[in-house]
Protein backbone atom coordinates (compact mmCIF):
# COMPACT_ATOMS: atom_id res chain seq x y z
CA UNK A 1 0.00 0.00 0.00
CA UNK A 2 2.80 2.43 0.94
CA UNK A 3 4.65 1.70 -2.33
CA UNK A 4 1.48 2.37 -4.34
CA UNK A 5 1.03 5.71 -2.58
CA UNK A 6 4.66 6.63 -3.23
CA UNK A 7 4.33 5.82 -6.94
CA UNK A 8 1.15 7.90 -7.17
CA UNK A 9 2.80 10.90 -5.53
CA UNK A 10 5.81 10.62 -7.81
CA UNK A 11 3.51 10.65 -10.85
CA UNK A 12 1.61 13.65 -9.53
CA UNK A 13 4.83 15.59 -8.93
CA UNK A 14 5.95 14.78 -12.48
CA UNK A 15 2.60 16.09 -13.73
CA UNK A 16 3.22 19.43 -12.03
CA UNK A 17 1.21 19.16 -8.82
CA UNK A 18 2.81 21.23 -6.00
CA UNK A 19 4.35 19.16 -3.28
CA UNK A 20 2.35 20.98 -0.62
CA UNK A 21 -1.01 19.76 -1.95
CA UNK A 22 -0.08 16.12 -2.25
CA UNK A 23 -0.86 13.37 0.21
CA UNK A 24 2.02 12.44 2.47
CA UNK A 25 4.88 10.43 1.01
CA UNK A 26 7.73 8.81 2.95
CA UNK A 27 10.00 11.67 1.93
CA UNK A 28 7.42 14.28 2.93
CA UNK A 29 7.07 12.58 6.31
CA UNK A 30 10.82 12.74 6.87
CA UNK A 31 10.84 16.39 5.79
CA UNK A 32 8.18 17.29 8.34
CA UNK A 33 10.15 15.58 11.10
CA UNK A 34 13.46 17.32 10.42
CA UNK A 35 13.97 21.00 10.97
CA UNK A 36 17.35 20.95 9.26
CA UNK A 37 15.72 19.82 6.01
CA UNK A 38 13.03 22.48 6.31
CA UNK A 39 15.74 25.15 6.45
CA UNK A 40 17.68 23.72 3.51
CA UNK A 41 14.76 22.96 1.13
CA UNK A 42 11.70 25.01 0.19
CA UNK A 43 8.47 23.63 1.61
CA UNK A 44 6.44 24.15 -1.58
CA UNK A 45 8.93 23.19 -4.29
CA UNK A 46 11.50 21.10 -2.38
CA UNK A 47 14.20 23.05 -4.22
CA UNK A 48 17.45 23.72 -2.38
CA UNK A 49 17.58 27.07 -0.58
CA UNK A 50 20.76 28.98 -1.50
CA UNK A 51 23.29 29.77 1.23
CA UNK A 52 22.10 26.96 3.47
CA UNK A 53 23.46 23.54 4.33
CA UNK A 54 21.97 22.24 1.06
CA UNK A 55 25.38 22.83 -0.55
CA UNK A 56 25.67 21.04 -3.90
CA UNK A 57 22.24 19.41 -3.54
CA UNK A 58 19.59 20.34 -6.11
CA UNK A 59 16.42 19.50 -4.20
CA UNK A 60 15.04 17.32 -1.43
CA UNK A 61 14.97 14.23 -3.64
CA UNK A 62 18.66 14.81 -4.39
CA UNK A 63 19.29 14.79 -0.63
CA UNK A 64 17.36 11.51 -0.38
CA UNK A 65 19.51 9.96 -3.14
CA UNK A 66 22.78 11.22 -1.66
CA UNK A 67 22.18 10.72 2.05
CA UNK A 68 18.57 10.12 3.06
CA UNK A 69 18.41 6.47 2.06
CA UNK A 70 21.26 5.72 4.50
CA UNK A 71 19.59 7.58 7.38
CA UNK A 72 15.97 6.48 6.99
CA UNK A 73 14.81 2.95 6.15
CA UNK A 74 11.63 4.31 4.62
CA UNK A 75 13.72 6.07 1.95
CA UNK A 76 15.42 2.88 0.74
CA UNK A 77 13.89 3.31 -2.72
CA UNK A 78 16.16 6.34 -3.26
CA UNK A 79 19.27 4.27 -2.62
CA UNK A 80 21.41 2.21 -5.00
CA UNK A 81 19.92 -0.69 -6.90
CA UNK A 82 20.86 -4.25 -6.09
CA UNK A 83 24.38 -4.95 -7.29
CA UNK A 84 25.50 -1.32 -7.33
CA UNK A 85 28.66 -0.62 -5.40
CA UNK A 86 28.65 2.53 -3.28
CA UNK A 87 31.86 4.61 -3.32
CA UNK A 88 33.31 5.11 0.16
CA UNK A 89 36.23 7.45 0.84
CA UNK A 90 39.27 5.51 2.09
CA UNK A 91 42.05 8.05 1.47
CA UNK A 92 42.05 11.74 2.45
CA UNK A 93 44.38 12.86 -0.35
CA UNK A 94 43.22 16.11 -1.92
CA UNK A 95 42.88 16.91 -5.63
CA UNK A 96 41.95 20.59 -5.63
CA UNK A 97 45.50 21.92 -6.06
CA UNK A 98 46.04 19.78 -9.16
CA UNK A 99 43.00 21.01 -11.10
CA UNK A 100 43.08 24.44 -12.71
CA UNK A 101 39.57 24.54 -14.17
CA UNK A 102 37.05 27.09 -12.89
CA UNK A 103 34.50 24.49 -11.80
CA UNK A 104 34.08 20.72 -11.70
CA UNK A 105 31.94 17.89 -10.38
CA UNK A 106 32.76 14.20 -10.02
CA UNK A 107 29.78 11.87 -9.73
CA UNK A 108 29.54 8.10 -9.33
CA UNK A 109 27.52 7.16 -12.39
CA UNK A 110 25.44 4.27 -11.03
CA UNK A 111 24.40 5.79 -7.68
CA UNK A 112 24.58 9.52 -8.46
CA UNK A 113 26.75 10.09 -5.40
CA UNK A 114 28.90 13.24 -5.61
CA UNK A 115 32.56 12.59 -4.81
CA UNK A 116 34.04 16.08 -5.11
CA UNK A 117 33.09 19.54 -6.36
CA UNK A 118 34.49 23.01 -7.00
CA UNK A 119 32.32 26.05 -7.78
CA UNK A 120 29.62 23.54 -8.61
CA UNK A 121 26.78 26.10 -8.45
CA UNK A 122 28.49 28.80 -10.55
CA UNK A 123 26.44 29.54 -13.65
CA UNK A 124 28.61 29.19 -16.77
CA UNK A 125 28.28 29.31 -20.58
CA UNK A 126 28.28 25.64 -21.59
CA UNK A 127 29.05 26.14 -25.31
CA UNK A 128 28.71 22.94 -27.36
CA UNK A 129 27.65 20.82 -24.40
CA UNK A 130 24.31 22.24 -25.48
CA UNK A 131 24.32 19.79 -28.40
CA UNK A 132 23.69 16.90 -26.01
CA UNK A 133 20.27 18.34 -25.26
CA UNK A 134 19.58 19.14 -28.92
CA UNK A 135 20.27 15.51 -29.81
CA UNK A 136 18.21 14.28 -26.88
CA UNK A 137 15.14 16.19 -28.04
CA UNK A 138 15.44 14.84 -31.59
CA UNK A 139 15.75 11.29 -30.26
CA UNK A 140 12.58 11.78 -28.23
CA UNK A 141 10.74 12.62 -31.44
CA UNK A 142 11.89 9.28 -32.91
CA UNK A 143 13.06 10.79 -36.19
CA UNK A 144 14.15 8.01 -38.56
CA UNK A 145 17.91 7.80 -38.86
CA UNK A 146 17.58 7.10 -42.59
CA UNK A 147 15.44 10.17 -43.29
CA UNK A 148 17.20 13.29 -44.53
CA UNK A 149 17.70 16.89 -43.50
CA UNK A 150 19.29 19.81 -45.29
CA UNK A 151 21.92 22.28 -44.13
CA UNK A 152 21.14 25.85 -45.09
CA UNK A 153 23.24 29.00 -45.22
CA UNK A 154 21.17 30.33 -42.32
CA UNK A 155 22.50 27.46 -40.18
CA UNK A 156 26.01 28.93 -40.28
CA UNK A 157 26.27 30.80 -37.00
CA UNK A 158 30.04 30.77 -36.52
CA UNK A 159 32.31 28.31 -34.81
CA UNK A 160 32.82 24.78 -36.10
CA UNK A 161 30.85 23.98 -39.25
CA UNK A 162 30.49 21.67 -42.22
CA UNK A 163 31.66 23.34 -45.41
CA UNK A 164 28.70 22.62 -47.67
CA UNK A 165 26.44 24.38 -50.14
CA UNK A 166 23.06 25.82 -49.24
CA UNK A 167 20.54 22.96 -49.18
CA UNK A 168 22.97 20.03 -49.17
CA UNK A 169 21.26 16.96 -47.73
CA UNK A 170 22.47 14.37 -45.22
CA UNK A 171 20.83 11.49 -43.44
CA UNK A 172 19.64 12.27 -39.95
CA UNK A 173 22.17 9.75 -38.65
CA UNK A 174 24.99 11.67 -40.32
CA UNK A 175 23.69 14.93 -38.86
CA UNK A 176 23.95 13.31 -35.42
CA UNK A 177 27.54 12.32 -36.14
CA UNK A 178 28.41 15.76 -37.49
CA UNK A 179 26.90 17.51 -34.46
CA UNK A 180 28.20 15.19 -31.73
CA UNK A 181 31.50 13.95 -33.18
CA UNK A 182 32.62 16.97 -35.21
CA UNK A 183 30.61 19.49 -33.14
CA UNK A 184 29.47 21.27 -36.32
CA UNK A 185 27.10 24.08 -35.44
CA UNK A 186 25.32 24.16 -38.79
CA UNK A 187 24.70 20.41 -38.49
CA UNK A 188 23.18 20.92 -35.03
CA UNK A 189 20.82 23.57 -36.39
CA UNK A 190 19.85 21.26 -39.26
CA UNK A 191 19.37 18.35 -36.86
CA UNK A 192 17.03 20.39 -34.68
CA UNK A 193 14.71 21.00 -37.66
CA UNK A 194 14.28 17.27 -38.28
CA UNK A 195 12.07 17.05 -35.17
CA UNK A 196 9.41 18.98 -37.11
CA UNK A 197 9.11 21.76 -34.52
CA UNK A 198 9.37 25.50 -34.87
CA UNK A 199 12.58 26.92 -33.43
CA UNK A 200 10.60 28.40 -30.53
CA UNK A 201 8.99 25.07 -29.69
CA UNK A 202 12.27 23.18 -30.07
CA UNK A 203 13.94 25.51 -27.56
CA UNK A 204 10.94 25.08 -25.27
CA UNK A 205 11.51 21.32 -25.40
CA UNK A 206 15.19 21.81 -24.58
CA UNK A 207 14.36 23.94 -21.56
CA UNK A 208 11.74 21.45 -20.43
CA UNK A 209 14.55 18.92 -20.03
CA UNK A 210 16.05 21.22 -17.42
CA UNK A 211 12.86 22.18 -15.59
CA UNK A 212 11.76 18.55 -15.35
CA UNK A 213 14.95 17.86 -13.39
CA UNK A 214 14.67 21.00 -11.19
CA UNK A 215 17.73 22.52 -12.85
CA UNK A 216 16.94 26.13 -12.09
CA UNK A 217 20.21 27.62 -13.39
CA UNK A 218 20.16 25.83 -16.76
CA UNK A 219 18.86 27.70 -19.84
CA UNK A 220 19.01 27.12 -23.60
CA UNK A 221 18.63 29.83 -26.24
CA UNK A 222 19.89 28.05 -29.36
CA UNK A 223 20.54 24.42 -30.41
CA UNK A 224 24.29 24.78 -31.06
CA UNK A 225 25.80 26.38 -27.94
CA UNK A 226 27.23 29.34 -29.84
CA UNK A 227 25.18 31.81 -27.80
CA UNK A 228 26.31 32.87 -24.33
CA UNK A 229 22.73 32.44 -23.11
CA UNK A 230 23.17 28.65 -23.06
CA UNK A 231 24.15 28.30 -19.41
CA UNK A 232 24.24 25.75 -16.62
CA UNK A 233 26.29 24.85 -13.57
CA UNK A 234 28.75 21.99 -13.25
CA UNK A 235 26.35 20.31 -10.81
CA UNK A 236 23.29 20.72 -13.02
CA UNK A 237 25.14 19.76 -16.21
CA UNK A 238 26.31 16.55 -14.56
CA UNK A 239 22.75 15.69 -13.55
CA UNK A 240 21.49 16.40 -17.06
CA UNK A 241 24.25 14.44 -18.77
CA UNK A 242 23.62 11.46 -16.49
CA UNK A 243 20.15 11.13 -17.99
CA UNK A 244 21.09 11.87 -21.59
CA UNK A 245 24.08 9.52 -21.69
CA UNK A 246 21.88 6.66 -20.52
CA UNK A 247 20.63 6.44 -24.10
CA UNK A 248 22.42 3.85 -26.20
CA UNK A 249 22.35 6.14 -29.23
CA UNK A 250 24.06 8.95 -27.35
CA UNK A 251 26.77 6.69 -26.04
CA UNK A 252 27.36 5.38 -29.58
CA UNK A 253 27.53 8.79 -31.24
CA UNK A 254 29.63 10.48 -28.56
CA UNK A 255 32.25 7.70 -28.32
CA UNK A 256 32.86 7.39 -32.06
CA UNK A 257 36.47 8.39 -32.78
CA UNK A 258 36.06 9.01 -36.51
CA UNK A 259 33.17 8.73 -38.93
CA UNK A 260 32.66 9.54 -42.60
CA UNK A 261 29.41 11.32 -43.37
CA UNK A 262 27.95 11.40 -46.88
CA UNK A 263 26.81 14.57 -48.60
CA UNK A 264 23.90 13.15 -50.60
CA UNK A 265 23.55 16.21 -52.82
CA UNK A 266 27.19 16.43 -53.86
CA UNK A 267 28.02 12.72 -53.63
CA UNK A 268 31.06 13.36 -51.45
CA UNK A 269 32.22 12.11 -48.05
CA UNK A 270 33.54 14.14 -45.14
CA UNK A 271 35.62 12.79 -42.27
CA UNK A 272 34.48 13.65 -38.75
CA UNK A 273 37.05 13.34 -35.94
CA UNK A 274 35.83 13.45 -32.36
CA UNK A 275 36.63 16.67 -30.52
CA UNK A 276 37.00 14.59 -27.35
CA UNK A 277 40.64 13.58 -27.55
CA UNK A 278 40.26 11.25 -24.57
CA UNK A 279 38.61 8.77 -26.93
CA UNK A 280 41.43 8.39 -29.43
CA UNK A 281 44.70 9.88 -28.12
CA UNK A 282 46.94 7.24 -26.54
CA UNK A 283 47.94 9.76 -23.87
CA UNK A 284 44.58 9.01 -22.19
CA UNK A 285 44.83 5.22 -22.24
CA UNK A 286 44.47 5.16 -18.43
CA UNK A 287 40.75 5.88 -18.83
CA UNK A 288 37.95 4.39 -20.94
CA UNK A 289 35.36 6.80 -22.32
CA UNK A 290 31.71 5.72 -22.45
CA UNK A 291 30.15 9.04 -23.45
CA UNK A 292 30.50 12.79 -23.36
CA UNK A 293 30.84 16.10 -25.18
CA UNK A 294 33.24 19.02 -25.41
CA UNK A 295 32.54 22.73 -25.71
CA UNK A 296 34.47 25.95 -26.22
CA UNK A 297 33.81 29.66 -26.44
CA UNK A 298 36.27 32.45 -25.80
CA UNK A 299 34.07 33.49 -22.88
CA UNK A 300 33.70 30.00 -21.38
CA UNK A 301 37.11 28.48 -21.91
CA UNK A 302 37.25 24.74 -22.50
CA UNK A 303 34.40 22.63 -21.12
CA UNK A 304 33.89 18.89 -21.11
CA UNK A 305 31.41 16.44 -19.64
CA UNK A 306 32.59 12.85 -19.87
CA UNK A 307 31.74 9.39 -18.55
CA UNK A 308 34.85 7.37 -17.67
CA UNK A 309 35.73 3.88 -16.47
CA UNK A 310 39.11 2.47 -15.41
CA UNK A 311 38.61 -0.04 -18.25
CA UNK A 312 35.82 -1.09 -20.54
CA UNK A 313 34.52 -3.86 -18.27
CA UNK A 314 34.52 -1.98 -14.96
CA UNK A 315 30.92 -0.77 -15.01
CA UNK A 316 30.74 -0.45 -11.22
CA UNK A 317 33.31 2.37 -10.99
CA UNK A 318 32.07 4.47 -13.88
CA UNK A 319 32.27 8.20 -13.18
CA UNK A 320 30.59 11.20 -14.72
CA UNK A 321 32.84 14.28 -14.68
CA UNK A 322 32.07 17.84 -15.70
CA UNK A 323 34.85 20.40 -16.11
CA UNK A 324 34.17 24.08 -16.88
CA UNK A 325 36.61 26.81 -17.84
CA UNK A 326 39.92 25.03 -18.44
CA UNK A 327 42.59 27.18 -20.08
CA UNK A 328 43.16 24.84 -23.04
CA UNK A 329 41.68 21.80 -24.72
CA UNK A 330 44.48 19.62 -23.34
CA UNK A 331 43.97 20.94 -19.83
CA UNK A 332 40.24 20.18 -19.87
CA UNK A 333 41.00 16.53 -20.62
CA UNK A 334 43.95 16.42 -18.23
CA UNK A 335 41.77 17.80 -15.45
CA UNK A 336 39.06 15.22 -16.15
CA UNK A 337 41.62 12.42 -16.11
CA UNK A 338 43.22 13.67 -12.88
CA UNK A 339 39.83 13.81 -11.19
CA UNK A 340 38.97 10.28 -12.33
CA UNK A 341 42.28 8.77 -11.20
CA UNK A 342 41.96 10.56 -7.85
CA UNK A 343 38.43 9.21 -7.35
CA UNK A 344 39.45 5.64 -8.08
CA UNK A 345 42.51 5.89 -5.81
CA UNK A 346 40.71 7.46 -2.86
CA UNK A 347 37.43 5.50 -2.89
CA UNK A 348 36.40 1.88 -2.64
CA UNK A 349 33.15 0.69 -4.19
CA UNK A 350 31.43 -1.38 -1.49
CA UNK A 351 28.38 -3.54 -1.92
CA UNK A 352 25.65 -2.64 0.55
CA UNK A 353 24.43 -5.40 2.84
Amino acid sequence: MELTKYILITLLIAAGFPVAVLAQSPLADVYEERGDLQVAFDADTWLAVPATASGFLLDLEDWARQYGWMEHDELASYGPEDGDGVPTRVDSSEIESQVGATAYVVMDRSTGKILTVKNENKQWPIASLTKLVTADVVLDYEVSMSSTGDIRNADNVGGARLWVNDGDEFTVQDLFYAALVGSANNAANALSRTAGLSRTNFLKEMNTRATDLNLIKTRFVDPTGIELGNVSTAREMTRLARDILNRDEMRKFTTTATHYIHDITRGTDKKMTNTNWMIWKSYYDAVYVTGGKTGFLNESGWNVVVALRPDGNDTDRELLITVFGADSRYESFDDAERLALWAWETHEWQQMQ
